[in-house]
């Protein structure tokens, strides 16, 4: 009845200020679903721990998803946030490292793998902190980050769904991950050194 009261120009008003207070909730989804998938991982390791594979796989699943959909919300609809910059990468780097960690302790006779990929990342998040405290802008992943990031998951997945698949089998995902994995690190060594001189990348 309120509303219905106010002059035309004050309803107008009133309507655009709604807009503009749902698009900035709106531009939050992207970023819940990175918190999401942070808030995944101790029930993705306590599933795992238990020997509940099966819902640690569909766990990862889901953390999987979210990733690529928070990303396709924040590039279709403009979501795209400073937090959000910082946010959706430490989610995949925190997601990565503990599904790593775990698989470690599971599969300990891979641990080259495994110690491999772990120290990748948590370099590449040392040096991303490092980027930041530079006031480095962040803009988002590139190709080659994206191709590791989906062959790890695929993989993980497989490995963690499939536990009796064949040896030469599980040494071939472990081998074509990890190799990714470093190929990925080697490529965003020129990103880095042009993010440090340029400070303005595309990063992680």
């Amino acid at each position: 009845m309120f509303y219905y009261a106010c002059p035309r120009r004050s309803r107008h008003k009133m309507r655009e200020q709604t807009y503009e207070r749902l698009k900035r909730l709106a531009s939050n989804i992207p970023n819940l679903l990175s918190i999401f998938r942070i808030v995944l991982i101790p029930f993705f390791i306590w599933q795992m721990l238990v020997g509940n594979t099966w819902n640690a796989g569909v766990i990862l699943i889901l953390s999987g998803f979210t990733d690529m959909f928070d990303g396709m919300l924040a590039r279709r609809f403009g979501w795209i946030t400073e937090l959000g910059k910082v946010l959706d990468p430490v989610a995949d780097k925190m997601t990565q490292i503990s599904v790593s960690l775990v698989l470690l302790y599971v599969m300990r006779q891979y641990w080259v793998f495994f110690i491999i990929i772990i120290t990748k990342e948590f370099m590449v998040m040392m040096i991303c902190g490092m980027l930041l405290k530079r006031k480095v802008e962040f803009k988002g992943a590139l190709w080659f980050g994206k191709i590791s990031t989906t062959i790890y998951y695929v993989a993980m997945v497989m490995i963690i769904f499939w536990p009796g698949m064949l040896e030469f089998q599980l040494l071939l995902l472990l081998t074509v991950t990890t190799l990714c994995s470093l190929v990925s690190a080697i490529m965003y060594i020129p990103v880095f050194i042009r993010a440090v001189l340029r400070k303005n990348t595309n990063i992680v």
